[in-house]
This record gives C-alpha cells, structure tokens and sequence, in this order.
C-alpha cells in the first residue's frame, strides 16, 4: 500500500493510509500489515470515513426462517467444508484430545506420538456409543462404556471385552472412523465426511490467511478457559462478528468505553474476514512517530474463519476464540467461547484473564444474543421480509454472499471497487 498526502498531527507527521485498492487478498501475496491497519483507521478518524462498499445488500428474512434452507446451510457449509474442531491449546501433549459435536457428528481430535493430530467419528464401532464424552482430556486408550471395546490414539481397536464368546471380529477394519484433519496456525481444522476427499487442502482454502492468522499467536497459547452460550439463528449470531456499526450503540457502557463504532478497517480471504475497530486511544497516534506505532494497543481485531469461528485478539497475552454451531433447529445456536492465554502467564495474568472471560460472556449474552433472540422472535411477524446492510458494514454483505454462494450454487459478486466515502456517525 502507497501512502501519500503526509499530514502533520502535533510534533508529527504520518502518511494517508486509504482502503487497499485489493479487497480480498485470498491467494495472493501478502504480508503483515497491522501498522498500515493502524494507519488507516487514523486517516478514517481524520476524515469520518470508514472502510466500505459500493452499496447495500439486502438478504431476506427468510434466509434466517426456512428450515429446508437451514438444513442445506448445515449440510453444505458445516459438514462439507473445513470447520475447526479443536484449537491447538486443547491437544499441548500427546493423548490429549477434544470431544465435541459438530452439526450433529460427533467428534474426537487426538494429539498423537509424533505430534501431528487426527480426528475421528466418536463413535465406537461396535453398536455406536460415545467412546469418550465432550469435553478435553489425555487418554492412553479411548474405552466405550456400553461394552468397553477399546481404541488407541491412533483409532485402532485393540480391545474387545469377553472377546472369546464375541466371536470373529477384523479388528483391522473396525477402528474409529477417521477425518481429514490438518493444524494451522494453532486451530484444528476437519471434514465432517469420511467418505470423501481424504485430502484437506488448508492452503487452498485458506488462501495465505494463515500468515494473517498467525499474527495472533495462537500456536503458542495454553488453554485457561470455557464457556457455552445459546443463542439465536447462527447467521444473526455471526452478523454481530463482522459488524462495527453496532459497537458504541449496543455497547456503548461495555465494549464501546474501549472501543469506537462505525470506525473500521475490513479485509478478505475469500470467505474469512479480518476486521479492525478504531479504540478510544487510537487518535493518539497523531502524536507518536509512525516508526514508534505499537498497533496491538491502538487496535481491536476481528479474525473470523468461516463458517464458524471468530478470533478476538491482538497477538498479546490472550485471545477468545468464539466457535459457533447450528443448533438443533433454524432458531438456535450455540456457542463456546475458549479463552486461551501466553504459557508461563503469571497467576495476577490468569485472573485478570478470568475476570475478563466473565466480562465477555455477560456482554455477549445479555447485549448481543438479547438482541439477536429478540431479533428471531420478530422474524416471523411480517414486520420485515428483507434486512438490509449498509455500505459501512462490508463484513455482512461478503459473509451473507459466501453463504449465499455455497447454499445456492450461486457465484460470489465481486465487491467492485472500494469506496471510502464520508459516514455520518450516528451519536
């Protein structure tokens, strides 16, 4: 990115940072750039603009209701396409592994011997049972509880009870069902389809947001803690992901004391989005030199990995990586939260972390899924048969334009060319 038109704020001077002319960098070189980040929320507070598109987008309500169209979303984008079903936090030795179910499949991600994870269909093959319940642990041998035949870490079976009145079993044939499973960037990722390509292609669909992903960190984290949380129709439950229009507004004496609205920076890898929030200290970087710019402080990132996964984060000490589920019907989502923090973190570290796990989890609950359910209630009542989202909140029309795509076989539009035009604040 060029900057030009060099200003002076104070004793110094910084360069225009615009919105990048590329707005989705999937598959193409790439580098850190959270200085640049920094600069350009700084040139958006300067001319009251934010990163934004072309025009709206409006996305009918429907999309949120219909139960035939859910259960397409759930099957398409959910159990056909890469979702993370472990951060790398949750396997730090081998044995260790995560049980969880994923839009109905039942999952078990293991650490093994050489380092390298595997996941399987938790399901023992005998008559189906759970061999090991949700939930992290570290295990030698996974035993089922129905009829306690056992598998190593690596899904073989190597263990049948009263085997000599069993009868014949090929023990070679019977182990767990595995996965296509790959680790990037300290998150687990499968396909929920044995059946399929045993292939994971990370770098196709990742596209280089890896490196952007590995700014956070993560890899070098340790798990500390978790949460669940039930919330509305997962599309408006990750509409709030991507969206800085609503932070000082629905937040304004929670996550808006920190953190501006409507101020925003917006990047794409195809289908993942980086979104960068303006804080209330960010303005003074009018008076520091550019050189001297530390942009972890003076920026509120947003990593989301479609179709289910936001990151909040700035390469720190910690992070809250927010894995969203479908419920059991089109109303119903749930979410974990799973808060990580930097190993060796010291014990006055720990529970400043913990107490802001509680802080987060009440904002989310009690602001934005009050909201969101307030929201499903209303879907049905006529009073709006579309939504529509503005050209500030570029984040929703690309997530909404992805779903759309794979749910209805339908071709993403380009963006177009970025505007960055002035918005008008709302107070």
């Amino acid at each position: 990115m060029t900057e030009v038109d060099t200003r002076t704020s104070g004793a110094h001077a910084y360069g225009r940072f615009p919105q990048p002319d590329e707005l989705d960098h999937h598959g193409r070189p790439w580098e850190p750039d959270w200085h640049q980040v920094a600069g350009r929320l700084l040139t958006h507070l300067d001319e009251n603009t934010t990163d934004s598109l072309d025009g709206t987008m409006a996305v009918p309500v429907e999309h949120y209701l219909d139960p035939r169209r859910w259960e397409r979303e759930v099957d398409l984008l959910f159990r056909r396409t890469p979702v993370i079903s472990a951060m790398s936090a949750h396997l730090p030795d081998p044995g260790s592994y995560r049980a969880i179910d994923i839009a109905g499949v039942p999952v078990l991600t293991v650490r093994q011997a050489d380092g390298s994870v595997r996941a399987f269909i938790n399901a023992c093959r005998h008559r189906g049972a759970l061999v090991v319940g949700e939930g992290c642990g570290q295990a030698r041998r996974f035993t089922c509880p129905y009829h306690a035949w056992s598998y190593d870490n690596a899904g073989a079976l190597v263990g049948i009870s009263g085997r000599d009145k069993f009868g014949d079993v090929d023990t070679d044939s019977r182990g767990l069902t595995e996965l296509p499973c790959d680790e990037r960037s300290g998150l687990v990722f499968v396909v929920l389809q044995p059946d399929g390509d045993r292939d994971l292609d990370l770098d196709r669909w990742l596209g280089g947001y890896d490196v952007a992903l590995d700014q956070l960190g993560l890899a070098d984290m340790e798990l500390l803690d978790e949460r669940t949380l039930i919330g509305p129709n997962w599309k408006i439950a990750f509409d709030g992901y991507v969206d800085g229009y609503h932070l000082d507004i629905l937040h304004r004496d929670t996550l808006g004391v920190d953190v501006m609205g409507n101020v925003m920076t917006w990047d794409a890898w195809g289908p993942h989005q980086r979104v960068a929030f303006a804080r209330r200290v960010t303005p003074e970087l009018r008076d520091i030199p550019p050189a001297d710019w530390n942009p972890a402080k003076y920026v509120g990132f947003v990593h989301t990995v479609f179709p289910h996964v936001s990151v909040a984060g700035n390469g720190g000490r910690g992070a809250m990586v927010s894995q969203l589920f479908p419920g059991p019907t089109a109303d119903r989502s749930l979410t974990v939260q799973t808060h990580l923090i930097a190993k060796g973190a010291s014990d006055d570290e720990r529970a400043q972390t913990l107490e802001r796990a509680d802080f987060l989890e009440w904002v989310v609950n009690e602001e934005d899924y009050k909201t969101g359910l307030g929201i499903q209630s209303a879907l049905a009542s006529g009073g709006n048969t579309e939504f529509v989202f503005g050209r500030n909140e570029p984040g929703n029309q690309v997530f909404h334009r992805w779903v759309d795509e794979l749910v209805d076989s339908r071709p993403v539009a380009s963006p177009g060319t970025p505007t960055v035009s002035p918005t008008t604040k709302e107070s």
